[in-house]
């Protein structure tokens, strides 16, 4: 309990110390960094990024000319001038020359992409037209050797002509790569080709609107791939011709509704490229007709009246079902295929091949031996004569095909006349727009010779189809069918007993 008596001390302090000391404080001053920023700073780090040095390096080293070198393997993720040692670069620049000159020797592929990456940034050519056809020479060059090549450089090569405005189509590049078939590039081209140019178009560009797998097909396996190649673009092309006539639109106008989008392209995506020069994004309207249904059906129905034809024609089994088009569309699909394909199998008649040069001497020979000889010796004269023209009939016969056979189109054949003296204006105009094929037909139909089949392959036709033909013309003058069958309709009868054989010596 004592110790809870004792005093307790207090210490003094004097505080005046204290406020000297924190006023010291408040007034200390923080040395300065011996090493300070330097002024513009910031200028130096964008001077220094990898894509900057590359560029400037690239430009002062443009007109560099490489001595003949050693071939010195690289090879580096997204190379520069500056993972090049002195070996590297001696060869790159030696190479670089060659191919200025159009000679492509074997190197790496490291080397190609720094000479792609000069290119797309403007070093080694004055006029864009040039860069670009440096680059094709070079992918062409070396796509064999280095086939992945083709999944970058397909997309620089269409960065650069939309960046420089050349008017040149991209389908044939985009095609080459199976990344840029697959993107905005694709639908761009698909939309230019289909709106200006539909006869470019192929099977393949056509088959990505389809809903219907032509290649699992039968007709397509068992033989019809190369028809439907042939075919199909040239029907697309038909119709859309046909919507312009008759209606002002195209397919894209008739069954496309949207205004299609804007994005933006990034401009040489995995290259060392210095967005300073042309800028990081380049702005693009894309229209996605790929993914518009009602063109998609169109084009679906298209494709299946186009099979269904070209099976009928070739005689194959089985038609596909369900195809929905407007019937004169249909019609004009028929008609067309049957015109082409008749034509493409008909048989191309024999030429006569003349060898100008030898007739003309042997006749030039003749002729000599003529004025050589004297008229008192008639028999000799005569003999000689002969002999002379016995040797250009043989070179005749020598450098032409069997002239009988060709003449079975012409001479054997007798022209069938109609006297139409007595037919009116409607029969007139009928009667004109007949061809010679039409008119031994109808001739062969009123005689009953039985000779249409004959007269029909001479043509390299079908009997049907002259016989349709004939109608359509008279249902468009006439206003009346005169062919039922194989035989004149009977109320016409007495204007078809008009038509008469002109033979060699006139009218029999």
């Amino acid at each position: 309990m004592d110790s809870y008596n004792k005093s307790l001390d207090f210490a003094e302090i004097d505080i005046s110390e204290a406020q000297e000391q924190s006023g010291s404080l408040q007034q200390m001053i923080i040395p300065e960094r011996k090493d300070q920023p330097v002024q513009g700073a910031s200028l130096s780090v964008q001077e220094l990024t990898r894509e900057r040095r590359f560029v400037k390096q690239a430009k002062e080293w443009e007109q560099r000319e490489g001595e003949p070198s050693l071939y010195m393997p690289f090879m580096s993720y997204w190379p520069t001038f500056e993972q090049m040692d002195e070996a590297q670069q001696s060869w790159y620049f030696y190479w670089r020359s060659e191919l200025r000159q159009g000679r492509y020797p074997f190197t790496d592929l490291s080397y190609i992409f720094v000479y792609l990456y000069e290119l797309i940034q403007g070093v080694g050519w004055e006029d864009p037209e040039q860069g670009y056809n440096q680059l094709m020479e070079l992918w062409n060059a070396y796509q064999s050797m280095f086939p992945k090549l083709s999944n970058y450089i397909a997309e620089w090569v269409c960065d650069f002509v939309l960046l420089h405005k050349l008017d040149l189509p991209l389908m044939d590049i985009v095609m080459r790569s199976s990344s840029a078939k697959s993107g905005e590039l694709y639908d761009l081209e698909l939309k230019r080709i289909l709106e200006n140019e539909p006869s470019k178009l192929q099977l393949e560009h056509i088959l990505t609107f389809s809903d219907y797998d032509l290649q699992r097909s039968k007709f397509y396996i068992s033989g019809g791939r190369a028809l439907m190649e042939d075919y199909v673009p040239k029907v697309v092309a038909l119709v859309d011709s046909y919507l312009r006539k008759t209606t002002g639109k195209n397919l894209i106008d008739t069954f496309y509704k949207g205004n299609g989008k804007t994005i933006e392209r990034y401009l040489f995506r995995s290259a060392v490229y210095d967005a300073e020069l042309y800028g990081r994004t380049l702005p693009l309207r894309i229209f996605q007709l790929r993914k518009c249904p009602p063109l998609r059906y169109y084009i679906t129905q298209l494709i299946r009246c186009t099979e269904n034809k070209l099976r009928e024609l070739h005689h194959f089994k089985g038609r596909l079902r369900g195809i929905s088009l407007l019937k004169e569309t249909q019609m004009l699909i028929e008609r067309f295929l049957e015109k082409e394909y008749i034509e493409a199998i008909k048989p191309t008649r024999p030429v006569i091949s003349i060898d100008p040069e030898r007739l003309a001497t042997l006749q030039k020979d003749s002729e000599e031996v003529r004025s050589m000889l004297t008229v008192e010796d008639e028999l000799m004269v005569e003999d000689v004569a002969q002999n002379m023209e016995s040797e250009v009939e043989e070179a005749l016969e020598q450098e032409q095909v069997d002239v009988q056979d060709i003449a079975s189109y012409t001479d054997s054949d007798r022209e069938i006349v109609w006297d139409t003296s007595g037919l009116d204006e409607d029969w007139l105009l009928f009667v004109g727009q007949l061809g010679q094929a039409h008119l031994e037909a109808l001739y062969a139909i009123q005689e009953r010779s039985g000779r249409l089949n004959e007269i029909a392959e001479k043509y390299g036709t079908m009997p049907a189809l002259l016989l349709d033909e004939i109608n359509e013309l008279a249902m468009e003058t006439i206003g009346d069918l005169v062919v039922d069958g194989e035989s004149i309709v009977e109320d016409y009868i007495d204007y078809f007993a008009l038509l008469r054989q002109n033979g060699r010596g006139g009218v029999e």
